[in-house]
């Protein structure tokens, strides 16, 4: 009896033991979700349509820009614009896809409302996707009022397509593709 004890405490601890092994990486493993890796960048919480950590100014200090881009009386809302505007005032070269994806396919400019400083120079370039498009800003076709008028000309779909247009003063651009207009490709462009 006294050997199938030994026996039994043996197999007791050995069974102790691997538990507590386990037991111990399961918390050391739970330790580093909790402390260690964060999954990824959270972001800074402003949102906003550019990469990671990009600020953003509220729309709603812009009415005609949440006006554009959320009504519909003149072409489709934009899916896109969450109601912010990247802030690109310190960007030197700032560009805007033509062609990204949104308003259920790839009728969207990425990002949707950017702020720049007067006399940037801001670049559209075409993606390649959602067939042909173009890049028009002109206030009589527009809600609201549009300090700019400009046009990239006829639609295209070439992947590396670019468009550029210095804007030299303070105010705001509204803009649209004109094939996509109803599908809700439309843009903003402030100037500080």
């Amino acid at each position: 009896m006294t050997r199938e004890r030994a026996r039994l405490s043996i197999d007791r601890r050995t069974v102790l033991r691997a538990t507590g092994a386990v037991g111990l990486g399961g918390l050391v493993g739970m330790a580093g979700c909790a402390e260690g890796g964060d999954g990824g960048d959270g972001g800074d919480g402003d949102g906003g349509g550019g990469s990671g950590g990009t600020e953003t100014i509220a729309g709603s200090d812009y009415p005609a820009v949440d006006e554009w881009l959320t009504e519909t009386d003149v072409g489709g809302a934009d899916d896109t614009y969450d109601g912010s505007i990247v802030d690109w005032r310190e960007e030197s070269e700032p560009t805007v896809d033509v062609g990204a994806e949104g308003n259920d396919g790839y009728y969207a400019f990425g990002p949707s409302a950017i702020a720049v400083s007067a006399g940037t120079e801001v670049r559209w370039e075409w993606t390649g996707e959602g067939e042909t498009h173009n890049v028009e800003a002109e206030p009589e076709e527009q809600i609201g009022e549009s300090d700019y008028e400009f046009s990239s000309g006829d639609p295209v779909a070439e992947a590396g397509t670019e468009y550029t247009y210095t804007f030299d003063e303070a105010g705001v651009a509204l803009y649209h593709c004109e094939p996509h207009l109803a599908l809700g490709m439309k843009g903003a462009v402030v100037v500080e």
